[in-house]
């Protein structure tokens, strides 16, 4: 059972993956975000609306893939109010031409982040790190300033997330501002 939740239409996947890469990675975290695309998440045979259901039951935090396109779909609210009806905590991370100040309600009354931000990805990892209750990543590029190996590992291994992060939304075309 995974920890982290990320809801998305199939035709943002890629968006969804990038995320998943970004957030086990800067964490350093062992448990792979779930995502119901994943082959290896939901196996052949299994009932999947089972398994997505028993999957948000058990997450502690929920990432909302919010473009114009999801918003209106009836597969992210759905995930979305079975969240909010456990009282999990749910971030919305907006993209595609979604901003934060443009989502709609009930959207619009939780704290979210703009994807196409970098001042936003160290903030949606520092929020996802303080309710699962790890360890904050460092801010970004500290490289090289740590006496000690371990944290300048982690460091180094934050700092490329962060860069990798960035050359999937170019390649996805997401622009930054």
């Amino acid at each position: 059972m995974a920890d982290v939740f990320i809801s998305f239409i199939h035709e943002e996947v890629e968006w969804a993956q990038s995320v998943q890469l970004f957030i086990t990675t800067v964490l350093n975290y062992k448990s792979m975000p779930f995502m119901s695309s994943d082959k290896f998440q939901i196996y052949a045979g299994e009932k999947w609306l089972d398994r997505i259901m028993e999957e948000l039951e058990g997450a502690k935090v929920v990432l909302l893939m919010l473009s114009k396109k999801s918003v209106e779909r009836p597969w992210v609210n759905f995930e979305a109010g079975a969240a909010w009806t456990r009282n999990i905590v749910t971030i919305p991370i907006c993209f595609q031409g979604m901003r934060k100040g443009e989502l709609p309600k009930p959207y619009s009354s939780l704290q979210a982040v703009d994807l196409d931000s970098r001042d936003d990805h160290e903030y949606l990892a520092r929020s996802v790190a303080h309710h699962l209750d790890l360890q904050k990543p460092f801010t970004r590029g500290l490289r090289g300033m740590f006496k000690d190996k371990a944290s300048e590992e982690l460091a180094e291994r934050q700092e490329r997330a962060y860069q990798e992060l960035d050359v999937d939304l170019r390649r996805l075309g997401v622009s930054k501002r």
